[in-house]
């Protein structure tokens, strides 16, 4: 099952490459459900458990895991799958990810409010012009969540460059 869309700004090998790490990370975890989200360009590793901001030029990092406040502009798909007898059907989301509203209001959009057993998975578009991609993955399950973040360069042959909350080894073992 391919859940990472590709379009032709894209780069064939980052695409590949992220849905190998997202499909070694299902087998391994099994989600009950899983959130599938392209955001239309490059971004980094300050996301990673980044809330939103209390007023301009205060971010917050809080302690309770929230919805990454991307602007619902940069979102260009968002898929959501449920696990039903051992594979996953895409389904209609219970409720939208990325919405309209003040930065702060983010504060409170938990991870919670959304699933109590689901890996969020947010990658980057646009890898083909920029040379450089993400994925960043949430596992969220009995209150607690597992991030992590990958960034994979043109320059390195579409393989890791920067990790965070997992390891640069890992992730190499991962995409051979």
């Amino acid at each position: 099952m391919k859940l990472l869309a590709e379009k032709h700004n894209d780069n064939d090998n980052f695409i590949l490459n992220c849905e190998i790490i997202v499909q070694n990370r299902i087998d391994l975890w099994k989600p009950n459900e899983i959130f599938v989200n392209r955001i239309d360009n490059w971004f980094d590793e300050k996301w990673m458990e980044f809330s939103g901001a209390i007023v301009p030029q205060v971010a917050v990092w809080s302690g309770k895991t929230t919805v990454p406040p991307f602007h619902p502009k940069r979102v260009e798909s968002s898929d959501f799958y449920r696990r039903s007898n051992q594979k996953y059907e895409k389904k209609e989301s219970p409720k939208i990810l990325h919405i309209y509203q003040e930065s702060r209001e983010n504060l409170k959009r938990y991870l919670s409010e959304f699933t109590s057993d689901g890996l969020f998975i947010w990658y980057s578009g646009n890898s083909k012009v920029n040379g450089i991609g993400t994925l960043m993955c949430y596992l969220f399950r009995e209150s607690e969540c597992q991030p992590f973040f990958i960034t994979l360069t043109e320059k390195k042959d579409w393989n890791v460059s920067q990790t965070k909350a997992i390891s640069k080894k890992e992730v190499e073992e991962i995409i051979g």
